[in-house]
């Protein structure tokens, strides 16, 4: 494969703008899932005993209660509702956590790109061919292998973990709704501590996963980069193109100031300055045109079709040719050399 056709080079930091721009980031649901179970650790550690507790005492309550429950139309509403509103005050700062987790497991690989292009319809994505190759493509037989590869190792180790303990269950029987939710507690952070740290392993590694196939995927060719920078410079060959008209443009207005200039200044043949003054219009003499070798040829040409005096002194012509540009005066340095040769240009005028 020619090497034009390879995407070897890393991808400019205009292609990774891009890609942010329509939503293309990497991104590691495995990081969402250990910042959950971060948080929901945090939660059990925090709240636990009292959420345990508060079940507990909920779970008494409606056992000491059940001989005197009607199951009638109102009374199961009302048992519904205790049991939602007590379940939720249990349990709810628990989900809040987790959910917030959840939240934070996003946020730390960056800030969400919203896109409207991802969001525009496309009919592609409706189309039964494109679904099943999504569905059965490389990636999402990766991404099927790794979920069902997390799921296996997480629930083998809670198993682990919580085999040992429903040995002393019997513990539990008849005991306060303190102790309940003491050892309740116990339980399930040790579930959910080595759970956290296993999904932490698994999120790290997924992370730098998700990244390496996502600069593989941005990585360009030669001819890419060639492309990108001819798109935000400017294709070279129009730029020179255009540079060239400009410079013959210019070319055209310094030769058709030449016939108006008082004196043409020569090397003799290697530079010429053509200068125009107007005394007591001008504080100093500008400079109208100026050449080098092949457009000093054409100046002297010009000046001696339209009897411009034609003055040789090639220390000043190569000065004046290096130090003032178009239509600019010249320098107070040169003013002397310049005022002698344009006295000396008025009396060859006066003479003639």
């Amino acid at each position: 494969m020619a090497d034009t056709d390879q995407k070897t080079l890393d991808p400019t930091p205009k292609k990774l703008e891009d890609a942010r721009q329509r939503g293309e980031v990497p991104h590691a649901p495995e990081m969402r899932h250990a910042a959950m179970f971060a948080a929901a650790l945090a939660g059990v550690l925090l709240l636990g005993a009292h959420a345990a507790e508060r079940l507990a005492a909920l779970a008494s309550g409606l056992w000491a209660g059940a001989g005197d429950a009607a199951l009638t139309g109102g009374g199961a509403q009302r048992f519904a509702r205790t049991l939602l509103a007590g379940v939720l005050l249990a349990i709810g700062p628990l989900l809040a956590l987790t959910i917030l987790g959840a939240v934070a497991g996003l946020l730390l690989q960056g800030v969400p790109a919203i896109s409207a292009s991802r969001l525009a319809l496309k009919w592609d994505r409706l189309s039964p061919l494109a679904g099943a190759k999504r569905l059965l493509g490389k990636q999402a037989w990766v991404e099927f292998g790794k979920t069902l590869a997390k799921f296996a190792v997480v629930l083998a180790v809670a198993g682990g973990i919580a085999w040992p303990a429903l040995k002393g269950l019997d513990h539990m029987v008849g005991a306060d709704a303190g102790t309940v939710g003491r050892m309740s507690t116990a339980i399930v952070t040790d579930m959910l501590r080595t759970v956290a740290l296993l999904v932490a392993a698994l999120a790290l590694a997924d992370l730098v996963y998700q990244r390496r196939i996502w600069w593989a995927r941005l990585r360009m060719s030669h001819e890419e980069v060639r492309d990108e920078h001819k798109q935000s410079e400017g294709d070279p060959q129009i730029k020179a193109r255009i540079r060239a008209i400009g410079m013959a443009r210019a070319r055209r207005r310094m030769m058709s100031a030449v016939p108006e200039a008082s004196v043409v200044i020569t090397n003799p043949t290697h530079y010429a300055v053509a200068l125009r003054y107007d005394h007591g219009a001008m504080r100093a003499p500008i400079v109208v045109a100026k050449g080098a070798d092949r457009i000093a040829l054409k100046i002297r040409e010009l000046a001696g079709e339209h009897k411009v005096p034609i003055v040789e002194s090639p220390p000043l012509a190569r000065a004046l040719y290096a130090s003032v540009e178009i239509d600019q005066p010249i320098k107070v340095e040169h003013y002397a050399a310049v005022a002698e040769i344009i006295s000396y240009v008025l009396k060859l005028t006066r003479l003639a």
